[in-house]
């Protein structure tokens, strides 16, 4: 079981978020884009912010878009993993229902990570870079 321990100011909590090895967004229940942050992203215009997650995604991946959305939102499932080549670089993303305390839906969370070079380790390093 998790349990979250200390708090984090709005600025601590922006910073962690800039600097996490991944790029992450979230919509709302009402499927409305609030946050992204992240490489993923660069693309992406501010004016997505607000707006429905749909209209930041491409015509061709919007049935597979409702579909997650609808599984999550139902319940039946908590989260949609994917992976793709990308020229050079690997990458892997995962959307996970954002339920609150009592297991309500609250939002999408997005979550897109380029493992490129994690495929390539080998044997155990205890302390990274060291």
């Amino acid at each position: 079981m998790y349990f979250q321990r200390g708090t984090l100011t709005p600025e601590q909590a922006r910073l962690v978020l800039r600097d996490l090895p991944i790029d992450v967004s979230f919509a709302d229940e009402n499927d409305v884009l609030v946050y992204w942050s992240g490489t993923t992203y660069k693309t992406c215009d501010a004016r997505y912010i607000g707006r429905d997650v749909r209209d930041c995604h491409p015509e061709t991946s919007l049935e597979c878009l409702e579909e997650i959305l609808r599984e999550l939102k139902a319940g039946t499932k908590d989260v949609a993993e994917g992976w793709e080549q990308d020229g050079k670089r690997f990458k892997y993303t995962r959307y996970s229902a954002v339920r609150d305390d009592a297991g309500v839906y609250q939002g999408i969370l997005e979550v897109n990570h380029d493992v490129t070079d994690m495929r390539a380790l080998e044997g155990a390093q205890s302390l990274p870079g060291w």
